[in-house]
């Protein structure tokens, strides 16, 4: 009997949203094509078709020398002046210095801190992550806060700009919910500019978080989880204005943490589950994967201690 060959389907949805991720530096082309069995040719089709940056001047994400990163740079630039304006400019130029300056000279909050650590508590790890919200005409940026342990929502909070300050309001949502609990836990997220902000870090450092850094979105899973959750499935196209959306991400963030019950988590909520586990002697553990070594991938697995 002959071997009959497979073709895997991407559906225009799947296709978009990777070609955001490559368009925004949080994803390459060759982590596409390992993870998803897809060739080069193919996500490169996928960046004419579905790509916002012009056809002409396409954007080359996989160099390698500083200096292609700087012409790289002027590119974007150039590309992207007349789409989202001066003030978003800066916040790429900014990621784009802070990681050719951690590449030269080192960076302590550059590490992946969570490679195969297993938690047994909330308030050990946090992880973060910025989404879009496209609409026909506006587009918003969702900042999220998550607990790998307890899966619960700490923080949720939607803007019409990139700015750090957006990412600081979600921290303080943290850190209303959790006082000084939260002192000494990972604060795990992608290199973005504004986790790496001068001011971000500080609101850091004044609580006692410590920064992890994922090496690429597939290490942020949780968080990217997330945003896939947030607007397939709870966002809709009848979002008003800034604050009509921040409504109704305050009334997904209580229904997926009081109301959904999550089935790693014994079939409770995040809220139960964080109830549960007060009143028992020995608290399940949960390890991470590690993308160190070669393990069968997983957002974390619970185990008994």
């Amino acid at each position: 009997m002959k071997n009959i060959k497979t073709r895997r389907v991407f559906s225009p949805e799947f296709k978009k949203e990777k070609v955001a991720l490559i368009e925004q530096g949080k994803l390459r082309v060759s982590e596409v094509c390992k993870v998803y069995q897809v060739s080069g040719s193919a996500v490169r089709k996928w960046l004419v078709k579905y790509g916002k940056l012009p056809k002409t001047e396409r954007l080359v994400v996989e160099k390698t020398s500083e200096e292609k990163k700087n012409v790289e740079l002027l590119k974007k630039i150039a590309e992207l002046e007349r789409v989202i304006g001066q003030q978003q400019l800066q916040l790429i130029y900014k990621e784009s210095v802070i990681q050719c300056a951690s590449e030269y000279l080192g960076d302590d909050w550059d590490k992946n801190l969570i490679n195969g650590l297993v938690l047994d508590d909330i308030n050990q790890v946090i992880a973060g992550d910025i989404t879009y919200f496209i609409l026909k005409e506006e587009t918003y940026y969702i900042f999220t806060l998550k607990d790998m342990y307890s899966k619960r929502i700490v923080g949720l909070y939607g803007s019409d700009t990139m700015l750090s300050l957006n990412a600081i309001k979600t921290l303080g949502q943290v850190v209303k919910l959790r006082g000084s609990n939260i002192n000494e836990c990972i604060h795990h997220s992608d290199a973005g500019s504004q986790y790496k902000s001068t001011a971000y870090k500080n609101k850091l450092r004044k609580h006692q978080l410590v920064m992890s850094i994922a090496d690429n979105c597939l290490q942020n899973g949780m968080a990217e989880q997330l945003n896939g959750v947030l607007k397939n499935s709870y966002l809709f196209k009848d979002i008003k204005n800034v604050n009509h959306l921040n409504k109704k991400l305050k009334e997904v963030k209580r229904l997926l943490n009081y109301e959904r019950p999550i089935e790693a988590l014994g079939y409770r909520t995040p809220v139960e589950f964080e109830k549960w586990i007060e009143n028992i002697a020995s608290k399940p553990k949960v390890k991470l994967y590690d993308f160190t070594k070669q393990e069968t991938p997983c957002m974390g697995d619970f185990k008994k201690a």
